[in-house]
């Protein structure tokens, strides 16, 4: 055996771990000198991806808060404030046809009284015209029994029947007496007796009350005729 021969086997183990750090190193660099020549925009979409999928976790939302409970509260009530303001205005508005029809029924009929002739147009006869007209209107329906009998007896002497006040304290042209019919008077008309018992359209209304509720008795004129 030559010299040669008794080295060589003692030097490979060192050879082949020289030849492996080699490796690792060529292999090592090329991998960071990779690396380094990666766009930098690939490099931040990689990182805006992990946050998007980051985010895309589920998010259980919170319980609604207190102000959000109590607005939410606050809107239930006005709608039914709402609610009764629109039943209260459709009750208005129903009043008010309510109101204008009566009107022009009362127009209607004072209209068809002057057709008939009941109510004149003289001068001298309109004062007993507006009581024909509040006679009527009050649903009486004996006025030739008040032309021609009732009226010249109870207030006919009277040098102005519409504003008569009887000893027995009776007023007006139909001689309405104060004790007994004072707040029926009221309560119909919602006027003071005293004030406007002797307009001639009310207490023409008011003697056609008088007659529905106690007839043509209730005036001694006619009790004596």
């Amino acid at each position: 055996m030559n010299s040669y021969d008794s080295v060589t086997p003692r030097r490979r183990p060192v050879i082949r771990v020289i030849l492996g750090f080699v490796l690792v190193s060529t292999i090592f660099g090329a991998s960071v000198s990779a690396a380094q020549d990666v766009d930098p925009s690939v490099l931040t979409a990689s990182a805006n991806l992990a946050d998007v999928v980051a985010q895309a976790e589920p998010v259980i939302p919170d319980a609604p808060s207190e102000e959000v409970l109590e607005l939410v509260a606050q809107i239930e009530q006005r709608d039914q404030q709402i609610a009764v303001l629109e039943e209260q205005l459709a009750f208005v508005r129903q009043s008010q046809l309510s109101i204008e029809v009566f009107a022009e029924e009362q127009s209607n009929e004072i209209l068809a009284l002057e057709a008939r002739g009941i109510i004149s147009n003289e001068a001298n006869e309109a004062a007993m015209d507006q009581w024909r007209a509040g006679y009527t209107l009050g649903g009486g329906s004996h006025l030739p029994a008040f032309e021609n009998t009732i009226l010249p007896c109870e207030s006919g002497t009277q040098p102005n029947p519409d504003t008569a006040v009887g000893a027995t304290d009776d007023w007006g042209r139909a001689q309405i007496n104060r004790p007994t019919w004072k707040k029926r008077f009221e309560t119909l008309t919602g006027a003071d007796f005293e004030t406007n018992i002797t307009n001639p359209i009310l207490n023409g209304f008011m003697a056609a009350h008088v007659e529905q509720e106690q007839g043509l008795t209730a005036w001694t004129c006619w009790r004596k005729r």
